[in-house]
């Protein structure tokens, strides 16, 4: 198993054109069945973005909505994960915006699906250090490892979203990984 495809047992299946302009014209089977593909992960997406189940679930069905209103205008370039999550990110920036006084707890919100993650990664390491160090990287760099290990976006999709080259995005995610690291393992942090 490649190392882009691991732990990725809930991605979703290669959406086809067809499925794509299908759900396009209205299609419920082909709105199902994209629903059915990304539910879970939008939602684990949003409930790392605001801690609230509520509140994940409110905006993934803003994000289903929205791109459900926005399916017969999307022009398809093979890169509908990407598409579907920059509507998600969209999402989730306005809910910032309008709830001011929300504060966002990045370390304390990758706990769940990312716990699962980080232990694989970091092999028996201290989740609640690797959480806590969390909080020392940007803004960036967290929503490189959301999109990476939460949401188990291919570095291809995260490229697509984030309008950056694959290579780049490999080697942010590496280089926050290898920080995150050595700040494992200094002694006082």
């Amino acid at each position: 198993m490649s190392n882009q495809n691991m732990g990725r047992k809930d991605a979703p299946p290669n959406l086809g054109d067809a499925l794509i302009q299908d759900a396009q014209h209205g299609e419920p089977a082909a709105l199902a069945a994209i629903y059915d593909a990304y539910a879970l992960r939008i939602h684990r997406y949003f409930y790392s973005r605001v801690e609230n189940s509520a509140d994940a679930e409110d905006l993934a069905a803003q994000t289903f909505l929205s791109v459900i209103e926005a399916l017969p205008r999307y022009q398809h370039r093979g890169q509908f994960t990407a598409w579907i999550f920059q509507v998600a990110r969209s999402k989730a920036m306005d809910f910032f915006r309008r709830n001011h006084s929300t504060v966002q707890h990045d370390a304390e919100v990758m706990g769940g699906a990312f716990d699962d993650t980080l232990e694989q990664v970091i092999q028996g390491q201290d989740v609640e250090r690797l959480r806590h160090l969390i909080r020392f990287l940007d803004d960036d760099e967290r929503e490189l490892l959301r999109l990476r290990f939460v949401v188990e976006l291919s570095y291809v999709e995260i490229a697509e979203l984030l309008g950056r080259k694959e290579d780049a995005v490999r080697k942010s995610v590496n280089r926050t990984l290898e920080r995150l690291h050595l700040l494992m393992e200094a002694k006082h942090v």
